[in-house]
């Protein structure tokens, strides 16, 4: 603190930059001596200087720091260091601790001698005087010295006629303890109410996440339906750090650690429905982000029909759950419904004759009659050492949540070889690339390949909403990614969302999965062996009847299932990943630029520009330049897909 601030006053100031003349400061001070208000607040409201010409000038002269207090959330602890009646007394608010001994307050006056010798002795703390407006000053303390009252605005604005859920009661989830049972909604503290309706809320609206992201001047709050992140609600940032501090003791965690990440849980019951609740905090630039994880274990689907399977599909995935040994393995990116494929098959697999145990980190849902193991690096219960673990437990089938690295993926296709079946995820784009990265990892090609059952990859698509799906015409476009002519395509109709009350206007309403099952037989076994690259192992698992994700999308778009917008949302399908032979009309790999299945010649490369170019361009579309007649395709049939001969069109096309 500059060591004049408390030796000239905030008149002298004012008088000095020429804001006030000495007659109006009398006036001022005469007034301030009958009515004890600061002086800023007198000379602002009689409107002879502005609150921010106050700021300005004290700032100037004293180099103190103007903060902006709607962008700040304080917290309650850092609140209740000073009482309220003091607070109005000196129109000031404590914002943060800076350290053990020294506290931040925003005053309007602070040249008040008096004021910051009073607080240090009340708080217990040396005070950091800053800057603020003081009808800004006015407005916190209002709302943080009664926030149940502004909480309790917030919740009649924005639930109005929405009535909150109750949560009857919430249990500690590692089973030693119940909490005790919370207040009823109608009795609780108006933050206990806004945390209960944003977890009730999102759990409505059939959320897999919550966000609560902290921003500069509001706190928002976004649910993940779907797959894809919605707006639930805007909230002033005073609300944070009560809403945060809530949150984190509902997940058991440190509420005063606000520098370091922190994970917990609790379970809650709603309508008489379990729901566990997993919560992650991050700090950020303006304050501490928390993302919670919602699992209805009731709700939740764990059946295999309920997947999206073809029948086929369906009838190879029960028969894997039959095996004695080997390994199903299945990939995707995160949140493309592994988990649930893995669990929905242990479901059926389940039953009285067989030991079934899981090692998970975490558990996403809980069966009855399965054990079920949670990794805890931090009391040395890694994947290794639990595997190594249930070896000794005479299992039958083992589940293992991820295959991460090299000594968990030795153990698991170990015990495969010796008797046992083992399901398992790993994180890649697809089929064929599982096969790679386990060989990535350290194992041997040949232990890959003769353990391996086979590897199932898939994504999840959101469902086209039923009562107000769209049909209509599909565009030229739209037929070639479909693989159909236009001949082909006569009375063929697509589906578009459009939105509706029922699916919240998005169009869509669940998700179904899309799926490769890349299942190895002996000659693909001799392959992967070999050391094959990954475009070979592909090739060949389709030359063996394995349909790729993307026709597996189409076939459910030519549905009406989902939308063809959606599957390339998800899917990425666009001629880049994938082109079709224009002779033969089979799927080839974009890097191939003979076709596998006719030798037919797919792309070369312009001559001038290097792009590379489709066989049946008379020009590139790079540069313009007229291509040699040579690697010019034979003139189409159809205007939309070169060279296209119905006798060649795949089955699933002619469907």
């Amino acid at each position: 603190m500059p060591e004049n601030l408390s030796r000239k006053k905030l008149g002298e100031y004012l008088l000095d930059a020429g804001l006030i003349t000495e007659q109006q400061l009398r006036e001022a001070l005469r007034r301030q001596r009958q009515t004890k208000e600061p002086l800023g607040h007198i000379l602002a409201r009689q409107g002879m200087v502005s609150e921010a010409d106050i700021c300005r000038v004290l700032h100037q002269q004293l180099g103190l720091p103007i903060v902006e207090l709607e962008s700040i959330a304080i917290d309650e602890q850092v609140i209740a260091l000073i009482r309220e009646d003091l607070a109005k007394k000196y129109t000031a608010i404590p914002i943060e601790l800076e350290n053990r001994s020294t506290i931040r307050v925003a005053l309007a006056d602070p040249l008040n001698a008096q004021a910051l010798e009073d607080i240090k002795f009340q708080s217990g703390y040396f005070v950091r005087p800053v800057l603020a407006p003081p009808s800004e000053i006015v407005e916190a303390i209002a709302k943080y010295y009664h926030i149940d009252a502004s909480v309790v605005e917030i919740l009649e604005n924005i639930i109005k006629n929405d009535p909150i859920q109750e949560i009857r009661e919430i249990v500690a989830t590692d089973g030693e303890e119940n909490l005790d049972e919370l207040m009823k909604i109608s009795a609780g503290p108006p933050i206990v109410r806004l945390a209960n309706w944003v977890i009730t809320r999102a759990v409505e609206m059939r959320a897999s996440d919550i966000h609560v992201e902290p921003q500069e001047k509001w706190v928002g709050v976004r649910c993940r339906v779907d797959g894809l992140l919605q707006d639930l609600e805007r909230l002033p940032k005073w609300t944070q750090g009560a809403l945060v501090s809530r949150i984190k003791i509902l997940a058991s965690l440190d509420i005063a650690e606000k520098r370091l990440p922190q994970d917990g849980s609790f379970r809650v019951e709603i309508d008489n429905r379990r729901i566990d609740l997993r919560v992650s905090t991050l700090p950020t630039a303006h304050g501490e982000k928390i993302v919670i994880r919602i699992v209805d274990q009731e709700r939740s689907a764990l059946h295999l029909d309920s997947l999206g399977l073809s029948e086929s599909a369906l009838s190879r995935i029960r028969a894997y759950g039959q095996r004695p040994q080997g390994i199903v393995a299945v990939t995707g990116p995160t949140g493309s419904g592994k988990s649930t494929l893995l669990y929905s098959l242990l479901q059926h697999i389940h039953s009285v004759t067989k030991n079934i145990l899981t090692v998970e980190d975490p558990i996403e849902y809980q069966i009855p009659g399965i054990n079920q193991v949670q990794v805890d690096e931090k009391s040395k219960k890694t994947f290794g050492a639990i595997l190594r673990a249930m070896l000794r437990q005479d299992p039958d089938v083992m589940m293992i949540g991820e295959v991460r690295d090299l000594e968990t993926a030795q153990i698991a296709f170990r015990a495969s070889i010796t008797g046992h079946l083992v399901l398992s995820t790993v994180h890649t784009n697809d089929a064929a690339s599982a096969v790679t990265r386990l060989v990535d990892l350290g194992l041997q090609p040949y232990m890959v390949a003769s353990s391996l059952i086979s590897v199932i990859s898939m994504r999840l698509v959101r469902v086209l909403c039923p009562k107000c799906k769209d049909q209509y015409a599909p565009t030229g476009d739209e037929l070639r990614i479909l693989g159909l002519t236009s001949r082909e395509a006569q009375g063929v109709g697509l589906f578009r969302p459009i939105g509706c009350e029922y699916c919240n206007q998005t169009g869509y309403r669940g998700r179904t999965g899309i799926f490769e099952m890349l299942e190895l037989d002996d000659p693909l076994r001799r392959l992967i062996a070999a050391g094959a690259a990954e475009s070979m192992v592909r090739a060949a698992a389709v030359e063996n009847g394995m349909t790729p994700i993307g026709e597996d999308g189409l076939m459910k778009v030519m549905a009406g299932e989902t939308s063809l917008e959606e599957l390339r949302r998800v899917v990425f399908y666009e001629e880049e990943s994938a082109r079709l032979c224009p002779s033969c009309r089979q799927t080839a790999a974009a890097e191939y630029h003979f076709c596998p299945h006719c030798g037919h010649t797919i792309a070369a490369a312009c001559l001038k520009c290097e792009r590379r170019v489709d066989a049946a361009w008379a020009f590139c579309p790079g540069c313009g330049t007229r291509r040699t007649p040579s690697v010019i395709a034979e003139p189409p049939d159809d205007p939309l897909i070169p060279n296209s001969d119905p006798s060649r069109v795949p089955a699933r096309s002619r469907r």
